[in-house]
């Protein structure tokens, strides 16, 4: 699996990609869907689980909420924008191909976050990150990200409990409650936790290790009160976020995701088996709730942000550049996916559409950015 998944990722970068998307192929190679050398097995999920709770544990710390404060309301309305609009078309179109409501609820959570790791590449590459219209995309993700991880929260509880009942929101309330609070305590009292009883061990490596533990002990703690384990990471790691400014701690945690997060994109290809769609299915009805979910995907996101930044009074040409700039996806609406597949709320269609979206937004964005781009400057 890493083998293949390295290898994949060498070529899959040079072509300008981001490297998810060579794991992922050597998940869609190795499994069911080409070859069937390997199953889904349970430590291999072990495996794939760790290194995406560490995954969005280095996000939530890698995030400055201090210089993400700078995007103010406009970044905040234009990732609403597209959260909003999104998850409506998404709902709806799961509502007509007669998908039960948890579902739908789920088919549009995944639609939600966007993965800005393309658009910024492309942005940085042509000298655009630091424009109003760069920034504005920056800022917007990160606020639709914590959008799409709170519905997550909301959506993987209900299909946890298999229905909706009084009892189960209730259990997701005081589990949200518990876990924001937990976010803002670690986040008020971080200076002092960690200058006064982190850094004053005498072990050199204390200070990674205790991070780690802190964030694990989040993960934990979420998935013991019914949310989901990426919350308590995301939150932990974001409550730290301030005081982790040591190139070493990151690199670490870097070279931890790099070596063990693969495994978990390679498990999401392998999970993929369209053959046991075919056959039990109507194909024509699969071509067509694949192509509906990933138009949904798109225009959702153009429309919703692009249209937001209009109405804020942004010219056309940059709202297009914000609207195309949000389409993305290739992380957290992948980890969504993978959760609502094996909880059996998500069916094999459902979960095919949520990869062809990742590719064909991942592909197509750079591309119409570049053009977007070079045809006028931004304002």
């Amino acid at each position: 699996m890493l083998v293949l998944a390295k290898s994949l990722e060498e070529i899959i970068v040079r072509l300008g990609q981001p490297p998810i998307l060579g794991d992922l192929l050597a998940g869609i190679i190795i499994g069911p869907t080409v070859l069937g050398l390997i199953t889904a097995t349970h430590n291999i999920e072990v495996i794939g689980w760790l290194g995406i709770v560490v995954l969005i544990f280095l996000a939530g710390l890698e995030t400055d909420i201090e210089v993400a404060k700078k995007y103010g309301l406009n970044a905040v309305f234009v990732g609403l924008g597209g959260v909003i609009t999104t998850f409506i078309l998404a709902y709806v179109i799961a509502l007509a191909f007669n998908y039960p409501f948890i579902t739908a609820l789920f088919i549009a959570t995944i639609l939600t976050p966007t993965s800005v790791s393309v658009t910024s590449m492309t942005l940085l590459e042509l000298g655009a990150i630091r424009t109003k219209a760069g920034e504005i995309i920056l800022g917007a993700a990160f606020a639709d990200d914590v959008m799409a991880m709170a519905l997550f929260a909301l959506t993987s509880s209900m299909a946890y409990y298999g229905e909706i009942k009084h009892e189960s929101i209730t259990q997701i309330i005081i589990g949200l409650i518990i876990v924001f609070g937990l976010f803002y305590f670690i986040y008020k009292f971080s200076d002092k936790l960690f200058n006064k009883i982190i850094m004053n061990s005498r072990l050199l490596d204390t200070p990674i290790i205790q991070l780690l533990i802190i964030g694990m002990l989040m993960a934990v703690l979420s998935s013991y009160l019914g949310l989901s384990p990426l919350i308590g990471a995301y939150l932990a790691g974001l409550a730290l976020s301030k005081v982790v400014r040591s190139e070493r701690t990151y690199r670490f945690f870097e070279i931890f995701v790099q070596m063990i997060s693969p495994f978990f994109f390679v498990y999401a290809g392998i999970l993929l088996n369209p053959w046991d769609v075919l056959g039990k299915v109507n194909v024509y009805n699969v071509i067509g709730v694949v192509i509906a979910i990933v138009l949904a995907g798109v225009i959702g996101k153009v429309l919703g942000c692009g249209g937001v930044a209009k109405a804020m009074g942004m010219d056309t040409h940059s709202s297009i550049i914000i609207g195309i700039g949000m389409m993305p996806r290739a992380g957290v609406d992948l980890v969504i996916a993978v959760v609502g597949l094996t909880l059996g709320v998500l069916s094999m269609e459902l979960y095919l559409s949520a990869l062809v979206l990742i590719y064909v937004t991942s592909l197509t964005t750079p591309i119409l950015l570049k053009k977007l781009l070079s045809s006028s400057e931004m304002h």
